[in-house]
């Protein structure tokens, strides 16, 4: 064996010991930056290998602690609209019922095989295999397959996904959602959300850097998207990741479009866009992360 093979298998040895002690980070990468979002089902794939080549230039640091959530884009928005798949109320066709989760399937696919040609090995995970809601809210998940995979420093891809509920039916359930259904188990780091625009605007100005007395105003600010999206755009998440900031967990809200800021977002601790501040957490055993969000006052002024 080459004295390279055999850093390199030490090097992923210490990933899968100590990973969960480093920290995992959580990347979102939303669909208006990897597919064309007002279309159907159309991928942008140029911008997902520059995110994979960006990936791979940190490889080494990252396997085993990385996993990557896709934003719906014109796969997530465009499907629901097509089948009538929106509300569980509504004129939907048994028939069609599957069409979310095999075109969101067909689309981490790609994204998978994407970055297999870069080097990194992936596996994605069909989101209604492994969660199922009641009216809407996480009730039942099962990560230890996801888990198992960073061990093996695979990246899982993940989405959002139609999933059943046992109160509606179905629902479609936010990718902006799945970040929490992993910090009561995993030791986060980080979670970054990249997006189109420049973080979380203040009217004209981003706000920097949001401690824990300023959440209701900040979400009070977060608008809903221009383009299609069923999720409810900027403002969703935004109170995503409120929730994961109130079970102790730090996150990034910036611009992706250049994807090389995703390495500043991850490792900067004053990283680009908006940074939102953990409050301070004790984790208790049955503590659940769809937890609402406390009333809180708005300050009279942000930290810019």
């Amino acid at each position: 064996m080459t004295i390279e093979a055999s850093v390199e298998l030490d090097l992923a040895a210490n990933h899968r010991c100590d990973g969960e002690a480093e920290g995992v980070f959580i990347v979102k990468l939303g669909g208006a930056l990897i597919t064309y979002k007002d279309d159907y089902c159309k991928p942008n794939t140029a911008v997902i290998k520059e995110f994979a080549r960006v990936l791979r230039a940190r490889w080494s640091e990252l396997q085993g602690r990385l996993i990557l959530v896709l934003g719906g884009g014109s796969y997530g928005n465009g499907v629901p609209y097509r089948y009538n798949l929106l509300d569980s109320y509504g004129n939907w066709r048994p028939v069609d019922l599957s069409m979310m989760t095999v075109k969101t399937l067909e689309f981490m696919s790609l994204v998978a095989d994407v970055f297999r040609d870069e080097g990194i090995p992936c596996y994605p995970f069909q989101t209604s295999s492994y969660l199922m809601t009641r009216n809407g809210e996480p009730q039942n998940f099962w990560i230890e397959p996801i888990k198992h995979a960073l061990s093996l420093n695979v990246l899982p891809v993940l989405s959002g996904d139609m999933v059943f509920d046992s109160d509606r039916g179905f629902v479609i359930f936010s990718s902006d959602r799945i970040p929490e259904l992993f910090v009561n188990s995993v030791s986060v780091k980080r979670v970054v959300m990249l997006t189109n625009v420049p973080g979380v605007l203040n009217d004209s100005e981003v706000f920097r850097r949001v401690a824990p007395e300023d959440h209701e105003l900040v979400l009070n600010k977060a608008s809903a998207s221009r383009q299609q999206d069923v999720s409810g755009g900027m403002r969703n998440k935004v109170k995503c990741l409120l929730r994961v900031a109130n079970l102790g967990v730090e996150s990034v809200i910036c611009d992706g479009r250049d994807p090389s800021v995703l390495l500043h977002a991850l490792f900067e601790p004053e990283p680009p866009g908006t940074f939102i501040e953990p409050r301070e957490y004790i984790r208790r055993e049955n503590d659940l992360c769809s937890s609402p969000l406390p009333e809180l006052t708005a300050p009279a002024s942000l930290h810019k």
